[in-house]
């Protein structure tokens, strides 16, 4: 899943990779780290860098390979004290650009950049297909450090306790739902050998 609204963004052209691959090293300045910080709502992205690999398969065929590390500072769940972490982690994607279908000679606009499909992963059947070359290449880097996040920070010592679900009144629906069941579920059922409807002699 990719986000339109993303504070970081780094163009590149695919047609552009040599045989022997490009190695490109992404760090966002301190403006676009608190960018990020907020587009990830946490309390602050001290540092992020990531270095990415991309290699030609074949024939409008890529592979894209990252691996970042991120220093992130998040609120504690119960108390709202800062919570400090260091997050890492590696991903990769098979790109796949569309042929070019031959038109009239005319100046075309320049293309946006490709967001990539950050859903696709190693498990996922064939590349993902893009219309053109120009990709964003921080695209999926910021959806992997959201991934990375910790759901539930917690300050040292800190124990997070699920609010305790209250009690359904006796006189609620369900209630009297509950009861039945639990009544239908005691009565015994008359055996098959009873004389059961005879008439009395």
């Amino acid at each position: 899943m990719t986000r339109s609204d993303a504070p970081y963004s780094v163009a590149f052209d695919l047609g552009l990779v040599p045989e022997r691959g490009k190695e490109l090293v992404l760090t966002p300045s301190e403006t676009e780290r608190r960018a990020i910080a907020q587009w990830l709502e946490i309390e602050a992205l001290d540092s992020l860098k990531a270095s990415v690999t991309i290699q030609r398969l074949g024939e409008n065929h890529y592979s894209y390979a990252a691996k970042f590390e991120a220093d992130v500072v998040q609120a504690c769940v119960v108390t709202l004290e800062p919570v400090r972490a260091h997050v890492s982690g590696d991903y990769r994607r098979e790109l796949r650009v569309k042929p070019r279908v031959p038109s009239a000679r005319r100046k075309k606009p320049t293309p946006e950049p490709q967001a990539i499909d950050v859903s696709l992963g190693d498990d996922d059947e064939g590349p993902e297909l893009i219309d053109g070359p120009i990709i964003d290449l921080a695209a999926p880097l910021l959806e992997e450090v959201s991934l990375a996040l910790d759901p539930y920070p917690r300050a040292p010592g800190v124990v997070f306790e699920p609010p305790v679900e209250p009690e359904i009144a006796s006189d609620s629906p369900f209630a009297v739902l509950k009861q039945l069941k639990t009544a239908e579920s005691g009565v015994s059922r008359p055996s098959k050998d009873r004389t059961h409807g005879k008439k009395q002699r």
